[in-house]
């Protein structure tokens, strides 16, 4: 009888295992072809106060080599947290595809309420997601930062004097303080941690001091920096560090990170680089050279020439150049076959699209100039030779009278003597 009771016992804790390791499945239990990671980008504001209200964004990403189909995302609140009026805990994300991460990763947003009597510190905020039918993912809980009234310097707004920080010019970066507690705050000092990217401060440090800031009381500090003239076009995160007194002489720390953008708009450079086609009613290929002449590289270039009624294409209207480094260049052919003209030139409509190095999108339709050229100027020019039939028939003619010059003068001669 005791032999069955431990049997039993072991059958329903291995089962109760199984179900257990079920439940609690990993995204890469689910699937080996993709992984899904999902991460806390920020909350707003950060800290959070008793009684605001606070938007938390997630991001997901797929780290693994297949899409993921129909993903939904759904956020469990607890105390001291509440979805905002509205809100729906339930969020559908859709497909995510292999390898989207990193900025390309998608971001799922809450609004929440935080209770009027939350305690100060780290509170938790969990999440889970299933991919399809699948079962719920619940991932590690988050950690959600709330700070009562009493001693709150929260960052307000950041502004730069331009979206993007061009490399090699000067940009001033604001910085808005609010004092959201109910008493002095004081020896508060602002610091941008500028070690590990190419911006440097001009005409003053990149350090910042308030000596007392009162309760409610805004304050905006100005950064003037440059962006190193090689420096390269992306999204560079800065660390800020503040450090602060109450008027009890307790103090704080809070590191923050601030993003500014370091790019320009390219300058890109068309032309015609090489032609086999001088002359109307003639083929050949044409080269055309794309430069870029700007500071920041060019990706996903994608040319197409456009039809008109001037030549026919005979290759392929598009061609995918893909990537142009900045002081480089690279080159797109097309065969044509020009028609009947008595013009000088025919046009070459062209249609490009590219992105700069902060994925911004461009579009650009230019017209690039074929010159043609008659038979003589081909010939002056060099850019055409003469005809090689030609130049025998008369070499024949030559000699054809010469021979018979020559027979005439001698029969003259012969009756003469």
């Amino acid at each position: 009888m005791k032999k069955i009771i431990w049997v039993s016992l072991l059958v329903l804790i291995l089962f109760g295992g199984m179900a257990y390791a079920f439940g609690n499945a990993t995204s890469s239990q689910i699937s080996d072809s993709y992984r899904i990671k999902a991460t806390l980008v920020n909350q707003e504001p950060d800290p959070a106060g008793p009684g605001e209200i606070v938007d938390v964004r997630f991001k997901f990403e797929n780290k693994g080599g297949e899409n993921a189909e129909d993903i939904t995302a759904e956020l469990l609140p607890d105390y001291p947290f509440s979805l905002y009026t509205n809100e729906n805990s339930t969020k559908q994300i859709g497909s995510i595809y292999s390898r989207q991460i990193g900025e390309t990763g998608v971001i799922v947003k809450y609004k929440l309420k935080v209770d009027e009597n939350a305690v100060e510190g780290e509170n938790e905020l969990e999440l889970r997601y299933k991919i399809g039918n699948g079962p719920w993912i619940k991932l590690d809980a988050f950690k959600i930062d709330i700070q009562t009234e009493d001693a709150i310097l929260a960052v307000e707004d950041v502004r730069t004097t331009a979206d993007t920080i061009k490399p090699g010019e000067k940009s001033t970066v604001n910085i808005k303080f609010k004092n959201r507690a109910d008493s002095v705050l004081k020896d508060i000092k602002v610091k941008l941690n500028l070690d590990a990217v190419p911006i440097a401060p001009i005409a003053s440090t990149n350090e910042k001091t308030i000596n007392k800031l009162a309760a409610g009381e805004e304050i905006t500090l100005k950064f003037y920096l440059m962006a190193e003239p090689d420096a390269d076009s992306k999204l560079y995160k800065i660390p800020l560090y503040i450090d602060y007194m109450d008027e009890l002489g307790k103090k704080y720390f809070k590191n923050n990170t601030i993003g500014l953008v370091v790019g320009d708009e390219p300058d890109l450079s068309i032309t015609i680089d090489n032609s086999d086609i001088y002359r109307s009613k003639s083929g050949g290929k044409i080269v055309i050279k794309f430069v870029n002449k700007g500071v920041t590289d060019i990706k996903f270039v994608n040319v197409k020439l456009r039809h008109t009624d001037d030549y026919k294409i005979i290759s392929s209207d598009e061609v995918y150049i893909g990537n142009i480094d900045s002081d480089n260049y690279e080159t797109a052919e097309f065969t044509i076959f020009a028609g009947k003209t008595k013009a000088n030139e025919i046009v070459l409509p062209i249609s490009i699209e590219y992105k700069d190095a902060n994925n911004n999108d461009y579009a650009e339709d230019i017209s690039l100039e074929l010159k043609l050229y008659s038979a003589a100027e081909a010939k002056r020019f060099g850019l055409a030779k003469g005809s090689s039939a030609v130049g025998i028939f008369i070499m024949i003619l030559i000699v054809a009278g010469g021979f018979f010059g020559y027979r005439k003068w001698r029969k003259r001669r012969r009756i003469k003597k």
